[in-house]
């Protein structure tokens, strides 16, 4: 019988009965494999109704009966998976999915290929009179008797795989609901943690902008402008959805901010080409880079260092890096200003729910100091 190789196979059609055997699910489905399972399949048939013969019938031909067998089980086994090829491509699935449409279906089949097969070996054996004899009431009774034998053989095949296999779609069909809930979840604590501004950088960026605003006036109202950029660009993240170029706008005006805060200790760089900017990321995915950048390489080294911000197209994939010539592995220290919360770790666990195995996350040493960190994500979106 055909089998469908991209489909789980939850209907008799779906497999092939010498399938039972573990040791045959190896190969793919195939003409050429269908057809060799087939012959493999018609043989075991045709031995067992030759011990069933051999119960029955003494002083024969051993070697005349065991050929008989062989031609009859050959004709009959690729008429019945002939007619089951194109049965089951004019016959609508509705026609013969449940009920007695379903029984009907799959014993007219094997019955109709019982007798062609008769025929066509009765042809191949030279058994004139055996024609004749198929449809008398006697071969009649003989083929409706090996039918369901045969009918028999293919349902105790096919019933119980059916039933496990209906079992795993549906073990499937849950798994694929609760990864579609995780996912749904991840992104939107992303967006959730785009949209904030952690508290403690907010106080301190209003604390230092209330200190400026007597010694440098023109630096205070610029530090107040890129913070309401800042606001702005989360917002916007998170009631749009993330692309590149809006995580850009808030990398921006956070190290912007930084920046004047820092003085020349922070310098920073963002290398983006203008054709990635619109290109579907999570929210936050640049976020906790450059705030780790800051809290683990920058600020603990006295004389600071630069941070680069850059993104790439390497065929298909948007890798993202955040580079900084910080203090390395080694240097940790209190968050200037606080953190998001938003972790790499807890990055790297939201970007598997979001993408799976199609995205990474990677840190390794930055030449000559400090650390890079790489994203890798498909360009096409989340999953």
């Amino acid at each position: 019988m055909p089998v469908n190789p991209t489909a789980v196979p939850v209907d008799l059609q779906d497999a092939h009965p010498l399938e039972i055997f573990p040791v045959f699910r190896r190969w793919p489905a195939g003409l050429w494999r269908d057809v060799v399972y087939t012959f493999v399949w018609n043989t075991m048939i045709g031995a067992a109704f030759l011990l069933i013969g051999l119960l029955f019938v003494r002083n024969v031909d051993l070697g005349r009966m065991l050929w008989l067998n062989f031609v009859f089980a050959q004709c009959v086994g690729y008429s019945i998976h002939a007619l089951f090829a194109v049965a089951l491509t004019l016959v609508p699935r509705e026609h013969r999915a449940s009920g007695w449409k379903r029984g009907l279906f799959y014993c007219a089949v094997p019955i109709f290929g019982v007798m062609i097969g008769y025929w066509i070996g009765a042809t191949v054996l030279g058994l004139s009179g055996f024609r004749t004899t198929i449809f008398s009431p006697r071969g009649l009774l003989s083929m409706v008797a090996v039918t369901i034998v045969i009918s028999g053989i293919l349902l105790a095949v096919f019933l119980p795989r059916e039933r496990a296999a209906k079992a795993e779609a549906q073990v499937a069909r849950e798994q694929a609901r609760v990864a579609a809930a995780e996912r749904e979840a991840a992104l939107a604590r992303m967006q959730a943690l785009a949209a904030q501004v952690e508290p403690h950088f907010l106080y301190n960026t209003l604390a230092h902008v209330g200190s400026l605003i007597d010694a440098d006036a023109p630096q205070a109202k610029r530090m107040l402008e890129r913070l309401t950029g800042l606001l702005r660009a989360s917002a916007r993240g998170a009631s749009e959805g993330a692309a590149l170029g809006t995580e850009l706008e808030h990398v921006r005006a956070y190290l912007d901010i930084l920046a004047m805060r820092m003085g020349p200790r922070l310098a920073w760089t963002v290398d983006v080409p203008a054709g990635l900017l619109s290109a579907p990321v999570p929210p936050a995915v640049l976020q906790p880079l450059v705030e780790n950048a800051v809290k683990h390489g920058i600020e603990p080294k006295i004389e600071g260092g630069s941070i680069s911000v850059s993104a790439r197209d390497d065929g298909g994939v948007l890798v993202l890096e955040v580079a900084d010539t910080g203090g390395g592995f080694g240097a940790t220290s209190t968050p200037l200003g606080g953190s998001s919360g938003l972790g790499l770790s807890g990055l790297k666990s939201r970007l598997a729910a979001l993408y799976g195995n199609a995205a990474s996350l990677a840190i390794a040493e930055n030449r000559p100091t400090g650390v890079r960190v790489t994203v890798r994500l498909p360009l096409g979106g989340a999953r």
